[in-house]
């Protein structure tokens, strides 16, 4: 009996991670289809052949389940870059993966704009991550003080977000440019002068310039 016991449990396990993929996958697909809003939590159930409280169970929130769905895909389909890999690295990985899964994406920040909840999601679980990654690969081009790697980090992934929203590629083009911009920055950090302080005093003289003093 108590053999029998544990093998229940362990083919039990196999049963719940199969179900648990085949929810995140359904989910991931169907809002790839028809957007955030327009599925709900029955419909990913009915596709998954799973009980809407098996979803309740595993994922309190709509939102939580499609983010896990997001993350799900992106393992399984995106060659993710290391912590502190080349920017060039960094940013063909990561614009393949918006690339790839953009309309999910505009989905979630469309109506991340009316729903605190699921902003402060992705935020915190797609969009600061992505962030700390490429703050590690501007640190590794040796681009500093904090303040100049912080404003080139908002530029460029500034720059993919208004790209993406935009459905305009994240090419190679546009890689080449956030490329060259990092290495102004950081020949400018080599110098010893700050990017920040310099793009500062050079505004400054302009505007002196332009009144005549």
């Amino acid at each position: 009996m108590q053999g029998e016991a544990s093998t229940g449990i362990a083919r039990g396990r196999p049963r719940d991670a199969g179900k648990r993929e085949a929810i995140l996958a359904c989910a991931y697909e169907l809002v790839l289809r028809h957007g955030y809003v327009r599925v709900t939590t029955a419909e990913i159930a009915r596709a998954a052949g799973a009980g809407k409280q098996t979803i309740y169970r595993w994922w309190p929130t709509k939102a939580e389940l499609v983010l896990d769905a997001l993350e799900h895909w992106a393992e399984r389909s995106i060659d993710l870059p290391a912590k502190g890999a080349p920017l060039r690295d960094f940013l063909t990985r990561v614009c393949d993966g918006a690339t790839r899964a953009g309309r999910v994406l505009r989905s979630l920040m469309a109506e991340a704009q009316f729903d605190d909840e699921l902003r402060a999601l992705v935020k915190r679980r797609l969009i600061e991550p992505r962030r700390d990654g490429l703050r590690e690969s501007l640190r590794a081009m040796g681009i500093g003080p904090a303040e100049d790697r912080e404003a080139l980090m908002r530029a460029i992934y500034g720059s993919l977000w208004y790209r993406l929203l935009l459905d305009e590629p994240l090419d190679e083009p546009f890689i080449d440019a956030m490329a060259r911009l990092a290495k102004c920055v950081a020949r400018q950090c080599a110098t010893g002068q700050s990017a920040t302080t310099q793009s500062a005093t050079g505004q400054g003289a302009a505007a002196q310039a332009s009144s005549g003093g």
